[in-house]
């Protein structure tokens, strides 16, 4: 079932979300730990037991993905996990790691392969995840870049859980 949450802190910065219910108080934890320690002393208490049981579930992708020669790969081969699920997972890294959210194809295809699978198509790996709206793909051939979308991530971030237990 999905949810959606909007906060508009008194600081002016605003918050919103969509998905899961542990997606959404996940990544409100971390909104409310972002902002300014001023005024927010009265909330303390009441985050500090939500944090204590979420904490186990957050995926902690610096232990699924690391940064080598520039790219952001998988640091393990799972099995079960497909190419194109592998790429949607280092979308989902990239994002969270490193705040970019799109990766040129020819630089994501290399990551796919440093991760240690071997699509032999990238394009075609990934039309399903396009077709769901779990990517947005911008420009032609040689000059193609893959984005992850919010809904992307929220599919990433519960498969990156799957994947740390």
């Amino acid at each position: 079932m999905n949810y959606k949450l909007r906060i508009k802190h008194q600081s002016g910065a605003e918050f919103e979300a969509e998905g899961p219910a542990e997606f959404i108080l996940s990544e409100k934890e971390g909104f409310l730990r972002s902002l300014p320690a001023a005024g927010e002393a009265g909330q303390g208490p009441e985050i500090a037991p939500k944090t204590a049981k979420t904490a186990p579930e957050q995926p902690d992708w610096a232990a699924l993905a690391e940064s080598k020669n520039g790219l952001t790969v998988l640091k393990n081969k799972h099995l079960g996990l497909k190419a194109g699920q592998a790429a949607l997972l280092i979308l989902a890294a990239e994002s969270q790691l490193h705040g970019s959210r799109e990766l040129g194809a020819i630089t994501l295809s290399k990551a796919v392969k440093a991760s240690g699978y071997a699509p032999e198509r990238l394009d075609r790996l990934l039309v399903k995840a396009l077709k769901e709206g779990l990517l947005k793909a911008s420009g032609t051939k040689r000059n193609r870049a893959y984005e992850i979308t919010d809904r992307g991530l929220e599919i990433a971030w519960l498969e990156a859980r799957k994947l740390a237990k």
